[in-house]
């Protein structure tokens, strides 16, 4: 069967920061399912695994297997490429094959951070991941971050995202972060406004700081 190769558009939105844009939601989840999986399940952080053993448990939590559905923006550091390129997973799908081609000439440890042009919230999912790589690679913004979610009760928010069963122990306190900067939706009564209101100032001037510009990119993408 020949499998066609995917268009992604690769923008170095910083120096540490890859963002990864696919055509289409089908495209991006079932591309990063492995990578993504890998770095943040409940059930499969730090192991290796296949597709099909992924979609069985995916399966037993949420009735049935709606992750190509569920998902639209990802967020990996690019230690987690590692077992990949060491052909630890076997059965390399053409796409996974395509991002380790994509990412293996950038040595340094980078973060890498993936959307679709069909989001319909496209500028809040572009936030949302652009928040996690300044998670990861900024200590300083982590450090102001950090400092600014210890002054709050976030209990609440924390059970619902784990309780979600998309997200691992080692990686809530990221989410926390990212899901308050957004002030989603789903999570509102959860969200001390003035919480969301102290990350947004942080966000906005490390952004700046590092020269991300979320309205160009958004005109490139487009």
């Amino acid at each position: 069967m020949i499998q066609t190769k995917l268009k992604i558009k690769k923008i170095n939105i910083s120096k540490n920061i890859i963002l990864l844009v696919f055509k289409n939601q089908l495209e991006i989840t079932s591309t990063f399912l492995r990578f993504q999986e890998h770095y943040e399940s409940p059930k499969f952080r730090n192991k290796i695994f296949t597709l099909d053993e992924y979609k069985l448990w995916y399966t037993s939590i949420k009735g049935k297997f709606s992750y190509y559905t569920d998902w639209n923006g990802f967020n990996i550091p690019s230690h987690i490429l590692t077992p990949f390129y060491n052909k630890q997973f076997k059965d390399l799908t053409s796409a996974e094959n395509q991002i380790l081609e994509l990412l293996k000439n950038k040595k340094e440890e980078f973060y890498i951070i993936g959307i679709h042009k069909n989001s319909r919230n496209l500028k809040q999912v572009l936030k949302h991941e652009t928040a996690h790589g300044l998670f990861y690679t900024n200590k300083e913004y982590k450090d102001k971050i950090q400092d600014k979610l210890k002054q709050y009760k976030l209990d609440k928010l924390k059970k619902s995202l784990l309780n979600s069963g998309g997200y691992h122990s080692e990686v809530i306190e990221d989410e926390t972060h990212a899901y308050s900067l957004d002030y989603q939706v789903g999570y509102l009564t959860k969200i001390p406004i003035f919480l969301h209101f102290k990350l947004k100032r942080i966000y906005n001037k490390y952004i700046k700081q590092n020269k991300i510009n979320i309205n160009q990119i958004i005109k490139e993408i487009k």
